[in-house]
């Protein structure tokens, strides 16, 4: 019996997360088709015409904020995941680059419910984003340029491609550096602080590889290119926090409050790619890509399969997230 194997067999809770497929890869959208309708400012409208002005603030200086959030099958119809949690994300990193949105927490949350109804989506994505719209050619967007909001919607099954959840993706780490959170709000989703996750994603595909880590100033782990990174090693689970330049991630909050009831000690600090490198498992969360194994960076793999922490991590999640959980009915918002 393997050392993770011995560790499981130590919480007894774990034997309440069943092994079987809670959502069968098979039944997920194998694209992500766009859906035909868009709530755009406070109305829902055909997707299809609607456009984005060519002077928008946004457009030219990434002055936009957004969120990811799930919908999934349940017995009771689909349900977003922590959508409130994430509208008021959404909203705080408004207010970190001054933007005022015209529409309140209530709204924004009816909105998203309103979309993925009249799309009757099951398994899809929903991206929700406030910008600066157009205006004259400044660095001053809040004094002139309007505040504009929609919540589009899409299919979506596996993000990060066929089989990731089961068999594990390949990463690497990449020479481009997280920026600081003293350099920009790190904290915040705005639009353009993903040019540097695409510098590192491109970095990533270029190099055969899934996905690629991004280091920060101090050399430490700061995150994957959309997703934050846990690892184990001797039964123990580790993840970084703010210090280390990460987006807090709503998927990870989740990981960590399920391993708290499972009676997994945890430990948040910064880490070095050296620690990482010398893990029993790696593994990444995010909306997207929800509980995904790292079976190899640049080359050093790493355990995964059903007897894993990471699978049962993400047995886990998948239940809660398709309300197999009462005691966390309350992080579903029931679209029906």
């Amino acid at each position: 019996m393997t050392p993770v194997e011995n560790a499981l067999d130590e919480w007894p809770s774990f034997s309440m997360v069943p092994e079987d497929d809670i959502l069968p890869l098979s039944k997920r959208p194998s694209g992500q088709t766009l859906s035909r309708h868009i709530w755009w400012d406070g109305e829902l409208r055909e997707a299809e015409p609607m456009s984005v002005h060519y002077y928008s603030n946004a457009l030219h200086y990434g002055t936009a904020v957004f969120e990811g959030i799930r919908c999934y099958p349940t017995e009771k119809g689909p349900a977003l995941f922590r959508l409130k949690e994430h509208i008021q994300r959404l909203l705080h990193s408004a207010r970190l680059y001054g933007m005022v949105v015209p529409f309140s927490e209530q709204q924004l949350i009816d909105g998203a419910i309103a979309v993925t109804r009249e799309n009757q989506i099951e398994n899809g994505y929903l991206r929700p984003l406030a910008f600066f719209g157009p205006g004259p050619i400044d660095l001053k967007p809040k004094r002139e340029c309007p505040v504009r909001a929609f919540i589009a919607a899409r299919e979506l099954g596996s993000f990060l491609g066929e089989g990731a959840l089961r068999n594990g993706i390949r990463v690497t780490v990449s020479s481009w550096r997280k920026f600081h959170h003293t350099m920009l709000p790190t904290m915040a989703k705005a639009s353009g602080h993903y040019a540097n996750s695409v510098l590192a994603a491109h970095e990533a595909l270029d190099r055969g590889y899934d996905d690629a880590l991004l280091l920060n100033h101090e050399g430490t782990v700061s995150s994957a290119t959309g997703e934050n990174v846990f690892f184990v090693r001797h039964g123990h689970l580790y993840t970084n926090d703010e210090s280390s330049s990460i987006v807090p991630g709503i998927t990870r909050d989740t990981v960590l409050k399920l391993a708290e009831e499972l009676q997994v000690p945890v430990t948040i600090k910064s880490f070095t790619r050296e620690e990482l490198l010398r893990a029993d498992e790696v593994f990444l969360t995010g909306t997207a890509a929800e509980v995904t194994p790292v079976r190899e960076i640049d080359g050093a793999e790493f355990r995964t399969g059903k007897k894993s922490f990471g699978a049962t991590f993400q047995r886990a999640y998948l239940r809660v997230v398709t309300g197999k959980v009462p005691e966390h009915a309350a992080w579903l918002s029931y679209v029906n």
